[in-house]
């Protein structure tokens, strides 16, 4: 009689551990039991064969997010105070020039200010002999019309000036104190990082000449190379997901474009990462790996793992998916085991963390929770 009750206790326990799915682990908790984690990679049982869909991709900037830094004028770079790979803010500067034309146009402004106040002055006499009907109006029309010429001049040479990299401090200056500035700052349009530096310290540079490149590197995109053959069966649509084959970074197709690679003959789809972006570089040639839309209700969806990550729990496989508390302890259904990886099925949508090491240690601490 003991040993039925002891049994049908322990059917009860087994029963609580399995409700128990939510493991409690802190950050610095999985750090200290050296827990890591990964990016579920997925393919697709199409008939129950499993087809794993990996194609070569490069890894590049979106182009709404690229700026190439040039001069307005030419001159010679006095100093470069960034280098590629360089983390920079917007307004940060990012070169000083010196340019003789930069010094013409200052003395044009200043020019422009004599001749504001020479025009202002003979239309105010002409508006003083008109008011006592010694000129015609004529004439004080053309004396008005000469003033409002030079104003105009000289807000162009003002915009000229801010558009060479004069700030407003300096063109107030220019203007109340002849105070001339000898160089041009060039400064950062964006936040990004700095990709290329094109120019050298000491080089003579001429007017649009392309200098510096930055970016920002949040998202980026990949350009995957598919076959039009996989193309045409209709599964990779915009909203696919896409996961970095031994990357923890992962996106979503944005666009298939309509030209053929003339290489390979591949098509090219574009995929934007969104997620563990840092984990990637422009130009970076990768596998990526692609979930198609429909896959999810017309086909089961299946996933490559390290075996590692595979727990076994009365008779049934478990992993442990990374949540904002700790773990989830959730079943799959084991469809092939080679090697290091196992290819298992169930309900996930991809863009999961899964635990790959220190398993054993969540398994603890979730049985421990099922058994209290």
């Amino acid at each position: 009689m003991n040993k039925i009750l002891m049994s049908l206790f322990g059917l009860l326990l087994c029963s609580q551990v399995l409700a128990a799915d939510a493991i409690k682990m802190s950050a610095l908790q999985q750090k200290n039991l050296g827990i890591k984690t990964t990016i579920l990679q997925g393919s697709i049982l199409i008939d129950g064969q499993a087809s794993t869909q990996a194609y070569p991709a490069e890894v590049i900037v979106p182009v709404d997010q690229v700026r190439v830094v040039s001069t307005a004028h030419a001159g010679l770079i006095n100093q470069l105070t960034v280098t590629t790979g360089q983390t920079i803010k917007r307004g940060q500067i990012l070169a000083q020039i010196s340019s003789p034309e930069l010094v013409t146009m200052q003395r044009e402004f200043l020019q422009s200010q004599s001749q504001i106040r020479l025009a202002k002055q003979s239309f105010d006499r002409d508006a003083a002999l008109f008011k006592d009907g010694i000129i015609a109006e004529k004439r004080l029309q053309a004396s008005q019309s000469a003033y409002r010429e030079t104003l105009a001049l000289q807000n162009e040479q003002r915009q000229l000036l801010k558009m060479s990299g004069v700030s407003d401090g300096a063109i107030q200056n220019l203007q109340n104190k002849n105070r001339f500035q000898n160089g041009i700052a060039l400064t950062a349009p964006i936040a990004g990082v700095v990709l290329d530096v094109m120019v050298a310290q000491g080089q003579r540079v001429d007017s649009t000449m392309p200098l510096l490149k930055i970016a920002q590197l949040n998202p980026l995109w990949v350009e995957l190379h598919v076959p039009l053959v996989d193309v045409k069966k209709g599964n990779i649509q915009k909203g696919a997901l896409v996961n970095i084959k031994g990357i923890d970074a992962s996106g979503k197709v944005i666009a298939i474009l309509p030209s053929m690679r003339s290489q390979d003959q591949t098509a090219i789809v574009r995929a934007a990462i969104d997620q563990g972006v840092d984990n990637l570089f422009p130009s970076q040639m990768v596998d990526a790996m692609i979930t198609p839309v429909s896959s999810a209700s017309a086909n089961e969806v299946s996933f490559n793992l390290p075996t590692a990550a595979l727990v076994n729990h009365q008779a049934r496989h478990i992993i442990f998916v990374q949540t904002a508390a700790g773990f989830d302890a959730r079943e799959v259904n084991l469809i092939s085991s080679q090697g290091n990886i196992s290819k298992v099925a169930g309900a996930f949508a991809g863009t999961e963390k899964i635990a790959i090491s220190g398993t054993a240690a969540i398994k603890a601490s979730w049985l421990g929770m099922g058994g209290e």
